[in-house]
């Protein structure tokens, strides 16, 4: 899509359907209950269901695994008996000790435009692939037929549903304060979807400037009771990737860091000791401090998924 063309549709689209931008303009999505039809150049070529009917569908421990620095010396052999959910690109990762992740979630757009092979590779892993609009409408683009190859779900922001209009700041607080399912920080009024967190993938998730924000949501709302997080080094370890290909620049954590990330962590927080799950931060050095998200080793992670599966 040429320039003129792509000002043309955002003119048309409008500012409270910004979150829809960059999806190309051959692309749309059509709502039912549980599911979504994918709309390309007019035609319906596959349906995905949406991410909430997952919910509860899991048990017991699962392993986050993020694209930290950190996460070159961890061995992900030691608990590939428990399920995982690979973000973005650690499907490196998992390939390069012959592993396959229970669940992918992949919301960086850099991914979709730069390493499509780690969407690839996620989809044929044979994974529940949890990808937002904007990478659906990638797929449209460039590879349709990965639609039939894999287990493709929609996962989508709180307030920024496809094809619905995004809520004013005053409207998102009248629709969500009170709600039981979702914790903000009240003392940021301005917010409108990025710091906090959604106990209900039906009404979105927070998206917090990294898709680790996303995959504790997300690990919630499946069911899991312990989650365990490698490679979420946000920056404290150096600004990179545990793998270098050269595509994707790699994100600023630490200029992002406040107050987004550290809110949507302390939201977290607040959600698993009222809810009653846990969250660990395997990275001993990452920017996010062990008073937000509790910091344990690999090691110290598998003794406790492993008895808590034995308590069962």
């Amino acid at each position: 899509m040429n320039k003129l063309a792509r000002m043309y549709r955002r003119f048309r689209l409008g500012k409270r359907y910004k979150h829809q931008y960059r999806c190309h303009a051959d692309f749309s999505l059509i709502r039912h209950k549980d599911n979504l039809d994918v709309v390309w150049k007019n035609e319906i070529i596959a349906t995905v269901p949406h991410a909430s009917t997952l919910k509860n569908k899991f048990s017991n421990s699962c392993f986050t695994v993020a694209t930290g620095p950190s996460l070159k010396d961890v061995d992900l052999t030691l608990s590939s008996q428990h399920d995982s959910i690979s973000l973005n690109c650690a499907i490196k990762k998992f390939k390069e000790k012959q592993l396959a992740p229970t669940h992918c979630l992949i919301i960086d757009r850099a991914v979709f435009e730069n390493d499509w092979q780690c969407i690839k590779d996620s989809v044929l892993s044979g994974a529940n692939c949890f990808f937002s609009y904007v990478g659906l409408s990638r797929i449209c683009e460039r590879e349709p037929e990965l639609f039939k190859k894999g287990n493709i779900y929609l996962i989508e922001g709180i307030g920024r549903q496809f094809g619905i209009a995004r809520p004013s700041r005053e409207e998102f607080r009248e629709k969500y304060d009170g709600d039981d399912d979702i914790f903000v920080d009240t003392s940021f009024p301005q917010d409108r979807g990025a710091m906090g967190f959604s106990c209900d993938l039906e009404k979105g998730v927070f998206t917090g400037k990294t898709v680790a924000t996303w995959a504790v949501q997300l690990a919630y709302y499946l069911g899991y009771k312990n989650n365990f997080i490698a490679g979420m080094d946000l920056g404290g370890t150096g600004q990179s990737y545990f793998y270098n290909n050269g595509k994707n620049n790699p994100p600023n954590f630490l200029a992002n860091y406040e107050p987004v990330i550290r809110v949507s962590f302390e939201q977290t927080r607040r959600a698993s000791e009222q809810r009653g799950f846990s969250v660990y931060n395997l990275s001993e050095h990452s920017s996010l401090p062990d008073k937000i998200i509790p910091k344990i080793s690999y090691a110290e992670a598998i003794v406790l998924a492993d008895n808590y599966v034995d308590s069962k």
